[in-house]
């Protein structure tokens, strides 16, 4: 009966740490979270998890040659995307890894700056080690590009003309 009197007076203490120790991881994670996650390292997802169907199909009829065959909203659906927040603006891009978009020389980015729609094209080439190769700057209107050359990683500084 005593051991039963003292196992009723310890389960509030024992629910309480409990409650208390999940609480301090949330808040631990979020922390993590905060500190350690930088939204400007990107990475891609389908482009209809960030844009709409008829936004990509927009950029695709303006960003890539198109034969007869050619259906906008079947490619759109096939289309990557990404945001970063770079000078003060956030940039999506658009990234087009099909067959008619890639080459040698990679395969095609459409970068579209959010504030005025100016959208600027690159041909990029998958870094080795698969990494997201935009990383933002200070500069208003501007990003960099990671990009292998001559067996180093070479960054580009790409701004949207004046």
């Amino acid at each position: 009966m005593r051991s039963l009197k003292k196992a009723k007076s310890t389960f509030p203490l024992i629910l309480l740490l409990s409650v208390g120790g999940v609480c301090a991881l949330v808040q631990l994670a979020k922390w993590v979270k905060e500190t350690f996650y930088d939204p400007a390292k990107g990475s891609y997802s389908m482009a209809t998890d960030l844009k709409s169907a008829p936004e990509i199909e927009q950029i695709v009829g303006r960003s890539v040659y198109t034969s007869n065959n050619f259906v906008a909203a079947q490619v759109a659906k096939k289309v990557l995307a990404a945001q970063i927040e770079s000078g003060g603006t956030t940039f999506t891009i658009y990234r087009f890894n099909l067959p008619q978009t890639c080459g040698k020389l990679g395969c095609l980015h459409v970068v579209v700056d959010e504030r005025d729609k100016y959208t600027n094209s690159v041909q990029l080439i998958d870094l080795p080690d698969k990494s997201f190769p935009f990383t933002k700057l200070a500069k208003a209107g501007c990003f960099s590009v990671r990009q292998p050359s001559n067996g180093a990683i070479d960054n580009y500084e790409i701004c949207k003309p004046s």
